[in-house]
C-alpha cells in the first residue's frame, strides 16, 4: 500500500518507491509504437507565466474544488476534532456560569486535560499527513490542470506519508529555533523591535523553501531531502514571488484562526469563548482551509520571472508530475469529488441517497467543532449560572462593602479612603453616586434598598494661628446621612449631628444599620489623637465605642449606650472598618467589634429596646502578644446578621491564621455560643461575606486561596458544623473583601472587591464585581437534617 514496483526507483531515504516511467499504472513496458517516450511534456499540465494569472487560477481552482478538498483535508481529521472536544468540556466541571458564559475554575494542566491533549497531539502527529498530503495533490494537481478524485488523492498522501511527515517536523524545528533564538535575546535584554530584524529575515528566507518543499516533492515524487532540492530549483530568480505567496498562505491561516475571534471578541462584543464566537470561528476556518493549502502550491506551478538566467530545468518537471498524478489516479481523470454530477443520469433513488450523503457529509466537517461549545453551553456538571456585572476601579486601601436587595435589584454601597460610592445593579451595574470625601471612619448600609451612611467630620476653625484653628471645633463629631434614594445620598442631604467631639480625632470608626421596626442603630469609635487619659479631657466626649439607637431616620432623642472603652483600644487600617452592627424588630442590636491591634473580636448586644446596659462577650481572644504596629493594620473583620429567632450569628477572619469562623450565638445577648473554622488557613484576609437564609440557615461567601476562587459556603444544620461548598469564579489579584444578600426566593447576590493594580503613587487600585445567581443558592441547597 505504501509503494509499488518499479525498474526506476527514486530512493531519498524515505524508503518508499516510485512508479514506472514507461506507464502511468507502472506496469513494465511493451515497446513499440504506442509506447509514450519517457519525457515527454503531458498535454493537460500547465504552468502559469503570470503571477496575476496564478493568483486568478487559485480563487478559480478554490471555488470549484471547494468540496472536494473540503472532503480531503477535512474527513480525515473528524475523529481527532471530536476527541479534542473532551479538553473543552472538561474545564466545565468546576466554575460557574457569567452572564451564559463558562468561567472555569477548574486546573488548565490538570492531569485529566494533559492526557486528552496528549493523545489528540500524537494521533495528530500520525494522521495528519493524510490529509495535508492529500490536499496538496488534489490542490496541486487542479493548479496544474489535472483533477483527481479524493479517494485518489488519500491513495497518493499514503505513498509519501513520511514525506509529509518529515516536512511537518522540519517545519516545527524551524520555528523552535527560531522562538528559542528570540527568547535568548529577551534574557540579554535586546529591544523587540532589534530581535524582529535580526531573527525574521532568516527565519523568511528558510522558510519559503521549505514550505515550497511539502508540494514540490509530493508532485514530483520526491523523498525530504530531494523535495527540498527541488523547492530550491523552482525558486531560483523566484524568491520574492514564492515568499509573497508563502505567507498569504500562513496569513490568511492567522487571519482566520486567530485574528477573527478577537476580532469578533472586541468589535461585535461575543464572548471569546461562546457558542457563535466558535461556530463562526470554526466554519470559516474549515473553509478557508484549502485556500491557505493552494497558496502553499502556488509557487511550484509558477514559471514566470524577469531574470534571463533561469532555465527550463527549474521549472516543475511536469513529466514527473504527470507519473505521479497518473500513478495514484490510473486511466482517465475523475471528477473532482466522488459525488456524483448534477448532469449524471443517476436514478432518483440514487440521487435521494446522494442528497443524503451531501447531508451527512457536511454534518461531518461542521459539526464536530461544535460539539464541545454546545456541550458546555448545556452546563453538563450544573455548575452556578449567574449574572456578572463589573464596576469602576477606584483607588483605595480599603474597600468595606455592604449589598442589599429589593425587588431582585441590588444595591451595593463601598467606601474607600477617599470616598464613597453607591452602585445599582439590575443585573447590569450603574454607579449612582460617587461622593468624594477625605474624611475617615465611613460607615454605610444598603439593607432593604435604603441607603444609609455614616461619617466623621473634623473641622477647623477660619482665623487664627494653627494651633489656634485647630482646637475644638463646636460641629465636628459624627453624623448621619438617611437618603431616599442613593443617587441624593451627597452633601445635598440634610445630615444628623449624632455625636459631638470635641479634640483631635484619631482612628475613627462607624457603622450602622436599620431596625426592621424603621429604626436606625449607629456604633462609632474614636480616641483623643493627643492620648489625653479620659480625666484630663474636661468637656465633651472621651472617645470609645458609644451605641445610638433611633426609633427613626430622624434620629430625634436617641437612646445612647457607652460601652468600655478598653475592648477596642487602637488601630484602624484606613477604611477598613473594623465594626458591624445589626438591629432586631425588639429595638435590639449586635455590634461586632474586632480590635485590629491585637486580633480579639467581641459582640456588644441588647436584647430589645429596654436594655439600659449592653453585654459584651468575647468571642475571640487576643492573638498577638505585641500590638501591630503595621502602618496599614490588619486586613481583617467580621460581620454579625440576625436570625428569625432573635439569636445574632457572626463570620470574622481570624487574624493570625486567616481562616474563617462562624459564631453561632445560643440566645440573644449570646452568653453561650459555638465557634466553627470552615475554611483552612489564608495568607489573605478578606472580610467574608455573611447572610442568612429563610430557614434560618448562615451562608458565607469567602475565598478558597488554595484554588484561587470564590466561594459560597451553606450551612447545613445551624452550628454550621456541616457545609455545602459551590465554587464561584476565580481569581487572580489579592482579594479584599465580599458582601453577600439573599432576596426573598433564596437567590444570592453577592458583591467581590479585589486588587486590581497599583496607582502611580504605589497606592492599589480595586475592583467591584457583582454576581446574582439564577437559581436559589447558586443551585446547591444545602440539606435539611
Amino acid at each position: 500500500m505504501m509503494g509499488e514496483p518499479d525498474d526506476r526507483p527514486d530512493h531519498d531515504g524515505d524508503g518508499q518507491e516510485k512508479p514506472d516511467a514507461d506507464h502511468p499504472d507502472g506496469s513494465p513496458g511493451a515497446g513499440g509504437a504506442a509506447a509514450e517516450p519517457p519525457d515527454a511534456a503531458p498535454t493537460d499540465l500547465s504552468l502559469q507565466d503570470y503571477a496575476s494569472d496564478l493568483r486568478k487560477r487559485v480563487f478559480e481552482v478554490y471555488a470549484r474544488n471547494l468540496w472536494p478538498l473540503l472532503l480531503v483535508s477535512g474527513l480525515p481529521v473528524v475523529p481527532l476534532v471530536l476527541l479534542a472536544q473532551i479538553s473543552v468540556v472538561l474545564p466545565a466541571r468546576e466554575g460557574a456560569y457569567l452572564n451564559g458564559v463558562l468561567q472555569s475554575t477548574a486546573e488548565t494542566l490538570g492531569t485529566p486535560s494533559l492526557v486528552v491533549l496528549g493523545t489528540v497531539l500524537v494521533l495528530a502527529v500520525l494522521v495528519g499527513p493524510i490529509p495535508l498530503g492529500g490536499s496538496v495533490l488534489l490542490g496541486g494537481g487542479a493548479l496544474l490542470g489535472r483533477r483527481i478524485t479524493v479517494r485518489d488523492a488519500w491513495r497518493g498522501a499514503l505513498r509519501r506519508y513520511f514525506t509529509t511527515l518529515t516536512w511537518a517536523l522540519m517545519l516545527f524545528g524551524l520555528v523552535v529555533v527560531a522562538l528559542a533564538v528570540s527568547l535568548w535575546l529577551i534574557l540579554l535584554g535586546w529591544p523587540l523591535p532589534l530581535i524582529g530584524v535580526v531573527v525574521l529575515p532568516p527565519l523568511l528566507y528558510l522558510l519559503t523553501p521549505l514550505s515550497v518543499m511539502l508540494p514540490a516533492a509530493l508532485l514530483e515524487g520526491h523523498g525530504p531531502l530531494r523535495g527540498l532540492a527541488a523547492a530550491w530549483r523552482v525558486g531560483r530568480e523566484r524568491r520574492w514571488p514564492h515568499l509573497l505567496f508563502v505567507a498569504a498562505s500562513y496569513g490568511v491561516t492567522v487571519l482566520f484562526n486567530t485574528v477573527l475571534p478577537r476580532s469578533l471578541s472586541r468589535w461585535a462584543e461575543l464572548p471569546e469563548d461562546g457558542l457563535l464566537t466558535v461556530a463562526l470561528t470554526a466554519t470559516s476556518a474549515t473553509l478557508v482551509a484549502p485556500l491557505a493549502l493552494l497558496l502553499l502550491c502556488a509557487p511550484v506551478v509558477y514559471s514566470g520571472t524577469n531574470s534571463v538566467g533561469l532555465r527550463p530545468t527549474d521549472d516543475l518537471d511536469l513529466s514527473r508530475v504527470d507519473r505521479q498524478l497518473s500513478a495514484i489516479a490510473p486511466g482517465t481523470a475523475a471528477p473532482a469529488s466522488d459525488v456524483p454530477q448534477e448532469g449524471s443520469e443517476a436514478p432518483r433513488r440514487g440521487r435521494g441517497r446522494r442528497w443524503i450523503t451531501m447531508t451527512a457529509l457536511v454534518v461531518a466537517l461542521f459539526a464536530p467543532p461544535l460539539v464541545g461549545p454546545v456541550t458546555v453551553a448545556a452546563n453538563p456538571f450544573g455548575l452556578a449560572e449567574m449574572t456578572a456585572s463589573p464596576s469602576e476601579t477606584v483607588a483605595g486601601y480599603g474597600s468595606p462593602v455592604s449589598i442589599g436587595v429589593t425587588d431582585g435589584a441590588a444595591l451595593i454601597g463601598r467606601a474607600h479612603h477617599n470616598g464613597l460610592e453607591f452602585t445599582s445593579c439590575d443585573p447590569d451595574c450603574t454607579v449612582e453616586l460617587q461622593h468624594d470625601t477625605w474624611d475617615e471612619g465611613k460607615g454605610f448600609s444598603v439593607e432593604g434598598g435604603q441607603p444609609l451612611r455614616t461619617q466623621w467630620m473634623e473641622f477647623e476653625h477660619a482665623t487664627g494661628a494653627v494651633k489656634e484653628r485647630r482646637a475644638p471645633h463646636p460641629e465636628s463629631g459624627l453624623y448621619l446621612y438617611a437618603c431616599d434614594q442613593a443617587s441624593a445620598c451627597g452633601d445635598d442631604t440634610d445630615p444628623v449631628f449624632l455625636r459631638p467631639f470635641g479634640g483631635r480625632m484619631a482612628a475613627p470608626a462607624s457603622a450602622v444599620a436599620p431596625m426592621p421596626g424603621g429604626g436606625v442603630v449607629v456604633a462609632s469609635y474614636v480616641r483623643h489623637d493627643d492620648r489625653l487619659a479620659p480625666d484630663e479631657v474636661v468637656d465633651g466626649d472621651t472617645g470609645g465605642l458609644r451605641v445610638h439607637v433611633c426609633e427613626d431616620t430622624g434620629c430625634a432623642g436617641p437612646r445612647v449606650l457607652d460601652v468600655p472603652p478598653e475592648l477596642i483600644e487602637d488601630g484602624f487600617d484606613l477604611d477598613r472598618a473594623h465594626l458591624d452592627v445589626s438591629g432586631t424588630p425588639e429595638g435590639g442590636f449586635a455590634v461586632a467589634a474586632m480590635d485590629l491591634s491585637f486580633g480579639a473580636l467581641s459582640l456588644v448586644t441588647c436584647a430589645d429596646a429596654d436594655c439600659a446596659e449592653p453585654e459584651v462577650t468575647e468571642l475571640v481572644g487576643d492573638r498577638f502578644r505585641l500590638k501591630n504596629e503595621s502602618r496599614q493594620g490588619l486586613k481583617a473583620g467580621a460581620r454579625v446578621e440576625y436570625r428569625s429567632d432573635g439569636a445574632p450569628v457572626v463570620a470574622y477572619r481570624d487574624a493570625l491564621t486567616g481562616q474563617a469562623h462562624l459564631v453561632d450565638c445560643h440566645d440573644a445577648v449570646c452568653s453561650e455560643f459555638t465557634d466553627t473554622a470552615v475554611t483552612g488557613p489564608s495568607w489573605a484576609r478578606p472580610v467574608p461575606g455573611l447572610a442568612v437564609d429563610s430557614l434560618d440557615r448562615p451562608h458565607l461567601l469567602t475565598t478558597d486561596m488554595e484554588e484561587n476562587r470564590l466561594v459560597l459556603l451553606s450551612c447545613v444544620d445551624r452550628g454550621c458544623e456541616e457545609t455545602v461548598s459551590r465554587g464561584l469564579v476565580g481569581f487572580e489579584d489579592e482579594p479584599v473583601v465580599t458582601a453577600l444578600a439573599f432576596d426573598p426566593h433564596d437567590r444570592p447576590h453577592m458583591a467581590w472587591v479585589g486588587h486590581s493594580a497599583e496607582t502611580a503613587f504605589g497606592g492599589p487600585l480595586t475592583e467591584l464585581l457583582y454576581l446574582g445567581c439564577a437559581e436559589p443558592y447558586c443551585g446547591s441547597e444545602p440539606l435539611t437534617p
